[in-house]
């Protein structure tokens, strides 16, 4: 049976051809996709097949973003192009009557466009910042925004990430009108592509008509059909070329215009929009998680005199994490109509994890291709190939099973929980930035100091480590080290520096990398390899030197000088005196004497020499190269609190910890910082790091509970009984603790039984609370909300928070809900504990009690937020050290109600 008639019949239905037939070849892609899905003959080529080493050829990727697209589309009206952003071409057009010839407002798609044309005008820059108010109306259109509240004040990348209406619309407000049409002139907003459809849409754009609208994509006086979307957006992350869209097999470019847009200025666009995948419009769909880098932006509109939304998502894939113009590898926009912008990037999403699961194919088969036969690529899925030196054993494993297998193995010894969790990152950020380290030998690292000592099972299962490590490596999942432009940053760690941290440059050459220049470290003074001292006979360290040419000076050595030092107090050249001259690197020298005689003799090359006749005297201080993290030090950092952001921020100097495309800006290189508001749809606030929120993931439905006598504890599979344990176990604590200030203060008082819920995500609080992402906790009544425990614990504020949420719930119930905001809050930070953390950021002035209640009641940024709770505090604190905390309490008693009189 011929299936082709029908299958064209059925497509042309479910495309909206036009009867005028005017769809040409895009058409016939379109069947040729469908057919396939029918045909015996059909070609397959799974990422994962074992043993794979032939790349897959275009076609058949091709055929399977069809499929992908088709699929993604489904039911829907709507459309799904996907294009090469580098050339073009493309790849799969569902529904080509709307891609081409339908035209529709895009309504936050626009913002990116909005924000460059404001910074090419200087209107703003990338460190403009707005705080939202939520609404935003201008004559008769009014909007509100659809992010966490309480956000702090926003800057254009992260705007674009939240997709700020209000932000945007007060730009509109200042950005002239003809400023905009210009720059969306510039992008073929207006006009046709050029790609050879018969009826393709010009579009509108409304030129000499300023209304702000225009800013938010709602304006009728702009709209895009979605062909003249995907490629301006192309455009503006290929580096400014604008191409013409075109069918056909062939990479072959057709240039319109090369636009002029500054690097800085598109890396702030692109951050933006790789915000959105991971904790802005799109982040529910979790693109992040593929394993290629994706960003994108979402939008929701109405068409004028409409009533339902249209939803939109342009995205993209790259194929590193620079995101640089060239890597950009694959376009994908979904518009869909009756939706709003986070159904058109899940659909997306369905093209570009099909994309990822052939790009992992094509990768391991570039690996494979001078490959023994056994042994498969490792670069796809997050994958390691790690070589067993001593077993001469080569194991395939996750890339999170690695990091435990290095941390088991290099901090063996390590008892801080943030030490450990310091290592953890140093480790990962290693692996990702050096993978295929041994990629000619087939495998990605060895398991020596080569590369990181690394243990595993010969059977290839990660020996069970320690609970320590295992909850390091788990808390720091994903987390790596960033420079400024986003990249992974190289990674190094020690056991011991000595006292200042070694600068890569002078030690190894290179190029100077700014946060491996080498930093003072007093913390590694105690440790146990902070000084030491080694012996080596003459007849020992000849034989030693002999083995090398570049230190062999014959059987006798006479003399060692030191004749340069770098800044860091290593030796950078040495002379060797005997039969022969030699000069050599202190370190080339520690490494040929340690390769002969053993790594427990000249431990680094920070040291002095001198001769004692019958041999040589190393003094020295450290214990391995130097670089970066210094272990000992971490070690005492964290016992003496430091957090393990903290500790990187200490040996790796301007780096920030994030996930790989995202770095942390306004959110959160203050990791330790905290911050409370009040009760009852109020929070107490953790002000936490960025990446705590972009690594949320979906909640998960299964959840366990736990009770006690005072509390109810519901909370998820992913945290174990013990730590649900120990979180019940805190409270009962902190309630007696409680209650025994009550007793002594005179005030009676019975706590209900309280219910916490524990959040799987710090995503799943935001919202189920509509609080913003930094707030540790919020409580409604007999109900607290907590952020994930194992977020709070490694914070280090579990039990502050528990303590804080617990004096809230006496004082509504002694007050009655009745007690000023400024004494609550004052209060419950005293009785926590957390006061000495929040009183540094008082802002100096002398508020009476009903100003600083005001203050309360309108801080909106964080900023505000922290200077009021400090004032409350101190306000508090002044209270108790004059009266005394038993009168502070009754105090609070005399706000209850007072019953009103029956009358007669």
């Amino acid at each position: 049976m011929d299936l082709a008639p029908k299958l064209t019949e059925m497509l042309a239905k479910s495309i909206n051809i036009s009867p005028s037939g005017s769809l040409c070849l895009v058409g016939v892609i379109a069947v040729v996709s469908v057919y396939a899905l029918f045909s015996p003959h059909r070609t397959s080529f799974p990422a994962n097949s074992p043993g794979a080493i032939t790349a897959p050829t275009a076609a058949e990727v091709d055929l399977a973003l069809q499929r992908a697209a088709a699929a993604a589309l489904g039911e829907h009206e709507g459309t799904v192009i996907v294009m090469n952003p580098q050339s073009g071409r493309l790849r799969t057009v569902i529904n080509p009557t709307i891609a081409f010839e339908s035209k529709y407002t895009p309504g936050s798609t626009i913002k990116p466009f909005v924000t460059l044309a404001a910074l090419q005008s200087g209107l703003i820059t990338k460190n403009s910042r707005l705080l939202c108010r939520e609404h935003y109306s201008n004559q008769d259109f009014s909007t509100v925004c659809a992010h966490p509240r309480n956000l702090p004040a926003l800057d254009p990348s992260a705007a674009i990430a939240y997709s700020c209406n209000y932000y945007f619309g007060r730009l509109g407000e200042k950005l002239g009108e003809s400023t905009l049409s210009s720059v969306l002139a510039s992008f073929g907003f207006g006009r046709t592509t050029g790609a050879g459809v018969a009826r393709e849409s010009v579009g509108t754009l409304v030129s000499g008509k300023h209304d702000p609208r225009n800013s938010l994509g709602e304006s009728e006086s702009f709209q895009s059909t979605p062909i003249q979307l995907l490629t301006a957006y192309s455009t503006l992350v290929n580096g400014g070329k604008l191409l013409t869209p075109h069918l056909g097999g062939d990479e072959q470019t057709s240039l319109r215009a090369k636009l002029n847009i500054a690097p800085t200025h598109r890396e702030l666009i692109i951050n933006g929009m790789r915000g959105a995948v991971i904790n802005g419009s799109a982040r529910r769909v979790q693109l992040s998680s593929l394993p290629i880098q994706v960003f994108g932006k979402t939008g929701t509109a109405a068409q004028p005199d409409e009533f339902r939304t249209h939803g939109w998502f342009v995205g993209f894939a790259a194929d590193d994490q620079t995101m640089s113009p060239e890597s950009i590898v694959l376009a994908v926009l979904v518009f869909l109509k009756r939706a709003n912008g986070a159904q058109a990037a899940e659909a997306a999403g369905v093209v570009l994890a099909e994309y990822a699961r052939w790009a992992g194919a094509t990768r391991a088969s570039e690996v494979t291709r001078n490959q023994p036969d056994d042994v498969e690529g490792s670069t796809a899925n997050n994958t390691v190939r790690v070589h067993l030196v001593r077993e001469n054993l080569t194991h395939t494993l996750s890339l999170e099973d690695y990091v435990l297998g290095v941390v088991k193995e290099e901090g063996s010894t390590e008892n801080e929980p943030e030490a450990l969790k310091a290592l953890a990152v140093a480790a990962r950020t290693y692996a990702v930035r050096n993978l295929g380290r041994h990629r000619p030998e087939g495998f990605d690292f060895c398991s020596t100091t080569h590369c990181q000592r690394f243990v595993i099972s010969t059977s290839g299962r990660v020996f069970q480590p320690r609970e320590a490590v295992l909850a390091a490596v788990r808390s720091t999942q994903g987390l790596v080290l960033l420079e400024n432009t986003g990249q992974v940053a190289d990674s190094y760690f020690s056991a011991s520096c000595g006292g200042m941290t070694a600068d890569v440059q002078r030690l190894w050459g290179g190029k100077p990398v700014a946060y491996l220049h080498g930093v003072v470290d007093d913390y590694c003074a105690t440790g146990p390899h902070y000084e030491w001292t080694d012996v080596i006979s003459n007849t020992e360290l000849a034989t030693a030197l002999s083995g090398d040419s570049r230190t062999d000076v014959g059987k006798t050595i006479r003399k060692l000088s030191i004749l340069k030092r770098d800044a860091t107090g290593r030796v950078e050249l040495i002379a060797l005196e005997g039969d022969g001259h030699r000069t050599v690197s202190g370190w080339d020298l520690k490494i040929i004497v340690g390769r002969k005689l053993g790594w427990h003799l000249l431990k680094s090359s920070r040291f002095d020499v001198e001769c004692n006749g019958a041999g040589f005297v190393f003094h020295g201080t450290g214990f391995g190269h130097g670089l970066g993290l210094c272990q000992e030090g971490a070690h005492v950092m964290a016992g003496r609190g430091a957090t393990y952001t903290a500790i990187l921020a200490k040996y790796f100097p301007g780096l920030e910890v994030g996930v790989r495309g995202w770095r942390e800006r306004e959110m959160g290189n203050a990791s330790a910082d905290l911050l409370w508001t009040n009760r009852a749809g109020r929070q107490d606030a953790l002000l936490l790091a960025g990446h705590d929120l972009f690594l949320s993931s979906s909640p998960s439905s299964s959840r366990n509970v736990l009770s006690s006598e005072h509390f109810r504890l519901s909370f998820p599979r992913s945290l174990s009984r013990a730590e649900a344990e120990k979180v019940l176990k805190s409270l009962e604590s902190g309630r007696k603790q409680l209650l025994a200030r009550l007793t002594t203060a005179g005030v009676e008082v019975q706590l209900p039984l309280l219910e916490l819920y524990v959040n799987e995500t710090t995503g799943e609080f935001t919202a189920r609370t509509g609080q913003p992402w930094w707030s540790a906790a919020a409580t409604n009544g007999k109900r607290i909300e907590l952020q994930p425990v194992q977020l709070l614990r490694r914070r280090g504020v579990l039990d502050t928070t528990l303590r804080h949420e617990l004096a809230h719930v006496a004082i509504d119930v002694i007050a009655e809900g009745s007690a000023p905001r400024w004494l609550a809050e004052g209060l419950a930070l005293f009785i926590a504990g957390e006061g000495p953390l929040v009183a540094r950021y008082a802002d100096g002035r002398n508020l009476s009690n009903t100003e600083l209640e005001v203050q309360l009641s309108g801080s909106r940024g964080r900023e505000e937020l922290r200077a009021a709770y400090a004032a409350a505090y101190n306000a508090v604190s002044r209270l108790i050290l004059a009266e005394g905390e038993v009168s502070v309490w009754r105090r609070v008693a005399q706000y209850r109600r007072t019953p009103k009189r029956k009358t007669t």
